[in-house]
């Protein structure tokens, strides 16, 4: 029996996994897509299911591995999967964990627009000229095909993965606008990146340190480009952690001491 679930998909929760694993707790994960659990190669005998993270497939799994906890280390932004997962838990009963890594505060950057979601970035871009570079994921891109002639100026940073580029163009977004790249990227690579695109703007999102704001932040600024920065949404819950070490000592008392502190 699966004593802890791990809704991963994401390098923080591949740093979740490696200290359930070095403190020999029994571990299953579930991801989204084959991307996300081909992150997780190196692990041997590591149950691994992949689905849709739905509130009747997570109720699903939950029954089936009847696990002592779940941590939800999914991406800062999948508010849809937090939700469902913190739902079923307080339905089943079960302990629900967030860890997220830790925000970054850019209010008093003059040289940073921060909005709260996408529309609210729109309202931004259509008063931009130039160029612009999306480094949002795919989820809910439609929302830029209202900027003016945006298959010519909109560039796209995505995932390498066939139904993310079929989305992207199956919205209109132009095929030679597509970067299809798995990061992480560094600075310098982030600078080549822009200049390539020719951007004048970049979108991106407040996704930590780990998400590799900070690097795209300081190539942008190097090149003079405006940056509008999308702001993640809180979720309301206990239990959220983001120190490693903490999350730890919380699963080792919901398991009865089973994990060494």
């Amino acid at each position: 029996m699966s004593k802890v679930l791990v809704i991963a998909g994401t390098t923080d929760a591949k740093t979740v996994i490696e200290r359930l694993l070095e403190k020999k707790q029994d571990t299953a994960v579930t991801v989204t897509s084959r991307l996300g659990a081909g992150m997780l190669d190196e692990f041997n005998n590591l149950d691994i299911y992949q689905g849709k993270l739905n509130k009747d497939y997570i109720t699903q799994l939950i029954r089936k591995l009847k696990p002592a906890c779940l941590i939800d280390a999914s991406n800062p932004f999948s508010t849809e999967i937090t939700r469902n997962a913190i739902n079923v838990c307080k339905f089943e009963a079960l302990p629900y964990l967030r860890y997220e890594r830790e925000r970054i505060r850019y209010e008093d950057d003059p040289d940073i627009t921060i909005v709260k979601n996408y529309g609210e970035a729109c309202d931004v871009l259509e008063n931009c000229e130039g160029n612009i570079l999306l480094t949002l994921g795919s989820n809910k891109i439609e929302t830029f095909k209202r900027i003016p002639d945006f298959s010519k100026r909109i560039y796209l940073r995505v995932l390498p993965d066939w139904k993310v580029l079929s989305k992207c163009e199956s919205l209109g977004f132009n095929p030679r606008n597509i970067i299809a790249i798995k990061g992480p990227y560094n600075e310098a690579l982030n600078i080549e990146l822009f200049k390539y695109c020719k951007a004048s703007v970049l979108v991106t999102k407040e996704s930590g340190n780990m998400g590799g704001v900070v690097d795209k932040i300081k190539a942008a600024k190097k090149l003079g480009m405006k940056i509008i920065l999308v702001d993640r949404i809180e979720e309301n819950c206990s239990n959220k952690f983001s120190s490693i070490e903490e999350l730890m000592k919380g699963v080792g008392k919901i398991c009865h001491g089973q994990l060494n502190q």
